[in-house]
């Protein structure tokens, strides 16, 4: 059975530490979905992970700007296969160098799992959530802005345009995802 998955979360660097963490190799080991990476930096990872391509309904962006990198991402299964390890590795490099932060990986919409990379005091942990645990994170305001971003552009790729007068609006489900949505009335 396919699923679909988020994937979001930020890491921050101290600015002073960015450039050795983006051009030290990777050493980090104990994980052996990990070792499947290929690339040798975070840096050669990051552009790695910039030109992943997807279907047309998903979206991939991993940004750095000033020494903060940010992740979210709403993929199929085969992409979060094909990218999660790389994610993980990411943030756990940044480990050594002072990173602090968190990536969430949650199944989306019927599909219930999750899990967890935290970087603090310069360890990594890789968890699966519990249930409580990811009834939690689905109530983050990350996940919500995320799952917003979702159904807007499965709205945008049936050419159903976002009801801004309520007026003559109506109420339709969105083919892909079951949700109820408010409907302008032009895109009747």
């Amino acid at each position: 059975m396919a699923f679909d998955v988020v994937m979001f979360g930020s890491l921050s660097v101290p600015q002073q530490n960015v450039e050795e963490w983006l051009t030290t190799p990777f050493q980090f080991t104990g994980q052996p979905q990990l070792d499947e990476v290929l690339q040798e930096t975070p840096e050669a990872l990051l552009a790695m992970l910039g030109e992943v391509i997807c279907a047309p309904h998903e979206f991939f962006k991993v940004t750095l700007e000033e020494g903060r990198v940010t992740v979210q991402c709403y993929a199929s299964e085969d992409s979060f296969r094909e990218t999660s390890p790389a994610l993980a590795l990411l943030f756990a490099s940044a480990a050594d160098f002072g990173g602090v932060g968190e990536l969430n990986f949650a199944g989306y919409q019927g599909i219930r799992f999750g899990e967890r990379v935290t970087l603090r005091g310069g360890q990594c942990a890789f968890l699966k959530l519990s249930g409580a645990e990811l009834a939690e994170l689905e109530q983050q305001q990350a996940f919500r802005s995320l799952d917003a971003r979702i159904h807007e552009r499965f709205d945008a790729l049936v050419g159903r345009a976002p009801a801004t007068d309520a007026r003559g609006a109506r109420w339709a489900i969105n083919p892909f995802t079951g949700r109820r949505v408010l409907v302008a009335a032009e895109a009747r």
